[in-house]
């Protein structure tokens, strides 16, 4: 399948993965993550491991926006990801260069439809 397919395919589609799965196939990503500005922001006192992650990424018609937060929040995971801001986004063409790496978000979208 060409690249082109599987954007026009993942647009408008939202995935949840952790920070397990990250590591293992993102690392530049759960890295980003746990390097980003909010990361732990208001937990200074407890330890969030980067394992703990929980990476909530928006596949929008000109853009792929993310969202995060970590396993045990106290508010829960869901309600944290609804009350987050977008902590980044990228470019469709420009940031998604990898098609190795787009291939593994696009299996991961079709298996959970």
């Amino acid at each position: 399948m060409r690249k082109e397919e599987m954007i026009n395919e993942m647009r408008g589609e939202t995935l949840r993965v952790d920070g397990e799965w990250l590591a293992e196939n993102d690392p530049e990503m759960i890295e980003w993550l746990t390097n980003n500005k909010y990361w732990g922001k208001g937990f200074e006192g407890r330890e969030i491991n980067p394992e703990d992650a929980v990476l909530e990424i928006h596949f929008e018609s000109h853009r792929v926006a993310y969202k995060a937060t970590f396993e045990g929040h106290p508010e829960g995971v869901d309600q944290s990801l609804t009350n987050q801001p977008i902590w980044g986004e990228d470019d469709w063409e420009d940031d998604w260069e990898d098609d190795e790496l787009l291939e593994k978000y696009y299996k991961l979208i079709k298996n959970n439809n």
